[in-house]
């Protein structure tokens, strides 16, 4: 691969990272929380090309007194496959990706010690129906020692999903980025719970309702049921992860 080609890649790498994240689309392969190192990792790269580039320009200005007969019958037989490692970069700054599956999602966590994880959580927001998001809901379900949940009416928002014959609402949750994308899920029942079940599946939903008492897990290993007492849908949102 030539000097050239490097550099151009570099450049163009600098510059799709610099484009996802100006238009947002950066959520589809990590957390917010990242977008500052996204940034300033993008500029690096762009000044780190464009140094190369200009100190190139600069060498061959100063060698311009030398035969290039020799160095251009090489550049003849250099192959430009290399050029299509540019391919999928340009494309990383132009299309973005469907949101992640499901099905490709992880299972929402993995079993880890009662003793580590059981302590008292702060009490719910003093409202009708506090707004929580569905991965919350998980963690004061199985790490809360107050057990601020029980039977307290609530509101969260998901998708449906389909599976043996019964209906959740669900989220996928990104840790850190796409890769480690993990599924969080509840089990719905109650009166609102039929009329969610007629929904097609992947449609989303804004629920009322309560964690029955008693479903403390801190292995996470079980789906916690929540009593569904209204329902609306709700237009998808912009980023569909929960973080």
């Amino acid at each position: 691969m030539s000097r050239e080609t490097e550099n151009a890649i570099l450049l163009l790498v600098g510059i799709s990272t610099a484009m996802i994240a100006v238009t947002g689309a950066y959520t589809r392969y990590v957390k917010p929380s990242l977008l500052p190192w996204l940034v300033a990792s993008a500029a690096l790269l762009v000044v780190l090309a464009l140094v190369a580039i200009v100190r190139d320009i600069r060498d061959r200005s100063s060698e311009a007194h030398y035969d290039g007969h020799e160095h251009e019958h090489d550049h003849r037989h250099r192959p430009g496959v290399a050029w299509l490692l540019a391919v999928p970069i340009a494309l990383l700054a132009f299309v973005v990706p469907p949101p992640i599956s499901p099905q490709a999602a992880g299972p929402s966590v993995a079993e880890i010690s009662p003793q580590v994880l059981r302590r008292a959580f702060p009490p719910l927001p003093d409202e009708r129906a506090p707004t929580l998001s569905l991965p919350e809901i998980l963690v004061r379900v199985a790490q809360d020692s107050a057990n601020t949940l029980d039977d307290r009416l609530v509101t969260v928002t998901g998708f449906t999903l389909k599976q043996n014959g019964r209906t959740d609402l669900a989220r996928v949750v990104i840790m850190c980025c796409a890769a480690d994308a993990r599924l969080a899920r509840i089990r719905l029942s109650g009166p609102a719970a039929l009329q969610i079940a007629a929904y097609p599946e992947d449609t989303w939903v804004r629920v009322e309702g309560k964690i029955p008492a008693g479903q403390s897990d801190p292995s996470g290993r079980t789906v916690p049921i929540f009593n569904a007492v209204s329902q609306s849908r709700t237009d998808p949102p912009p980023n569909p992860y929960a973080y």
